[in-house]
């Protein structure tokens, strides 16, 4: 991946990077009551480009964050997972998130074979108006854009295999035909698990949809 990335924030759109949109959402969409939540960072332990912003009330358990993240991030063959903290002691899933303080970093692994890691970092304390779904996406990098290595055009596919051979692993829908291992193409997600194990990202419903924004990201 290239630069840094930008994000959305999927409450009013605008378009900021991730430690400025971590001002703008502390800023701008705090509430001063109402149903009390911890806002965290969730960032990709080798990939920092992959990054969500979310708040889930202090009254929910680490499980709840582990579903989120196997439908947002991770999910392919019901691996197992597991949090962890200082010095990688294994923290229990079923500890709720009022538990952590401000600054606390947790690390989830995922698929203990082919494993993904995530670092989560404890923003602080919110508070937001109740919601349906207990983890609420507030913001998401924009998906990275990636050139096929045959022509150069945007790539639509990432080879499994090739990404052990060559530093660009991606290809067009057009040169993906006749590939050498057209049967390890996997398709493009945005997500740190891209590539690996047979992740499609079938289960990523967080699909951004901007809201009109007036000026100072408010939505209208």
């Amino acid at each position: 991946m290239a630069s840094a990335t930008k994000g959305n924030c999927y409450l009013c759109g605008a378009e900021l990077g991730k430690v400025a949109m971590k001002n703008h959402l502390l800023k701008t969409h705090g509430e001063a009551a109402g149903q009390e939540c911890c806002l965290l960072k969730i960032e990709g332990a080798y990939d920092k480009d992959y990054w969500l912003y979310v708040d889930i009330p202090v009254s929910s358990t680490l499980n709840t964050l582990d579903t989120f993240l196997r439908k947002i991030w991770l999910e392919c063959c019901g691996h197992m997972s597991a949090f962890s903290g200082p010095g990688h002691r294994e923290i229990g899933k079923n500890r709720k998130l009022g538990v952590f303080s401000d600054s606390d970093q947790l690390l989830h692994e995922y698929d203990f074979g082919s494993t993904t890691e995530t670092l989560i970092t404890v923003i602080g304390r919110t508070f937001r108006k109740p919601q349906k779904e207990a983890v609420r996406l507030l913001a998401r990098n924009i998906p990275p854009v990636f050139r096929c290595a045959e022509c150069g055009a945007d790539a639509a596919y990432i080879c499994a295999e090739c990404i052990y051979e060559t530093d660009n692993p991606f290809y067009c829908e057009a040169c993906a035909e006749g590939h050498e291992h057209e049967e390890m193409l996997l398709p493009i997600t945005n997500s740190p698990r891209m590539g690996v194990c047979g992740y499609e990202g079938d289960q990523d419903t967080y699909i951004f949809i901007s809201p009109k924004v007036m000026p100072g990201g408010k939505s209208k």
